[in-house]
């Protein structure tokens, strides 16, 4: 990837990041309340407009970009987490590998958008809802590739030097197999960011996100379910501008994943020297000073 490509995908993430986090300084109005006209073309009162209800689409954009991004920050922690805590347990749990293992080969044969549906629609529509069931329900992906790299790097001879200078297996795993991973945390980020945008939304345009809270996806769900959306053009300031954003953050984050497949963190580190040696690693087990 491109270091211009990548630059302007950071530029977009940050202006929607920004946006985010000064929608209550710069938005002017409150996003739940009739201030004008219904239908009425973007102007110095209203920079995008409003709605049916005489909303102001800027102000509910601001605040839509700060729930959409917020639920995609939340999915992407509780997913990396989870994941990576059931990949490492399953890699050197041994008596649990089967049951995790076989956890995740059945979440992975369901079909993901149905399965979202489903849960969502039994606990019930609300973005904390949403949230839980997009964390802790797209996680085996990449629990299956943190497996796959512990059990490749639990048998390299700098593990197996640690066990034979005396380290404890917890050591052995936190210090020397765990830290293998993180070199695919960076585009793991990235794309499940990429993936709770995109659910949300449509998640939210089928009616399953919390109608009271804004976001990009419920923008787009009122604005569909009303016919008056694509009357004299309205569409152009009620429709475009959270689908845009949608847009705009999917292919930002794509990008990055892109450039960060074939860049990852971890070959950066080793090109500039920063990781220690192995025999150094080895060292540390035992109780030694790297130094």
């Amino acid at each position: 990837m491109r270091p211009d490509s990548r630059g302007l995908a950071l530029a977009v993430l940050g202006l929607l990041i920004a946006a985010a986090l000064s929608a209550p300084l710069i938005a002017p109005y409150d996003p739940a309340l009739p201030v004008g006209l219904p239908l009425k073309p973007p102007g110095p009162d209203h920079l995008f407009g409003t709605n049916d209800l005489g909303q102001d689409v800027w102000s509910q954009w601001l605040w839509g970009s700060r729930a959409s991004l917020l639920i995609a920050v939340v999915v992407t922690l509780l997913s990396t987490g989870l994941s990576w805590t059931i990949g490492l347990s399953a890699a050197l749990w041994r008596s649990g590998e089967a049951a995790l293992t076989g956890l995740t080969d059945l979440l992975l044969a369901l079909p993901a958008i149905p399965l979202y549906l489903l849960v969502v629609a039994l606990i019930g529509p609300s973005q904390v809802h949403l949230m839980l069931a997009l964390g802790l329900l797209s996680w085996p992906a990449f629990a299956r590739v943190v497996r796959a790299r512990l059990l490749a790097v639990r048998s390299e001879p700098y593990v197996e030097a640690a066990r034979v200078l005396g380290a404890s297996p917890m050591r052995v795993a936190v210090y020397h197999v765990a830290p293998a991973t993180l070199e695919l945390l960076p585009a793991k980020l990235v794309l499940t960011v990429r993936f709770a945008i995109f659910a949300e939304a449509t998640l939210a345009f089928l009616g399953l996100g919390d109608p009271a809270a804004r976001s990009w996806g419920t923008m787009l769900s009122w604005a569909f379910s009303n016919p008056l959306a694509f009357v004299n053009g309205s569409w152009t300031w009620w429709v475009l501008p959270p689908a845009l954003a949608i847009v705009a953050a999917v292919l930002s984050t794509t990008w990055l994943s892109i450039g960060e497949d074939r860049d990852p963190a971890g070959r950066r580190a080793d090109q500039s020297g920063l990781r220690w040696p192995r025999w150094r690693t080895a060292r540390t087990a035992a109780g030694v000073s790297p130094g």
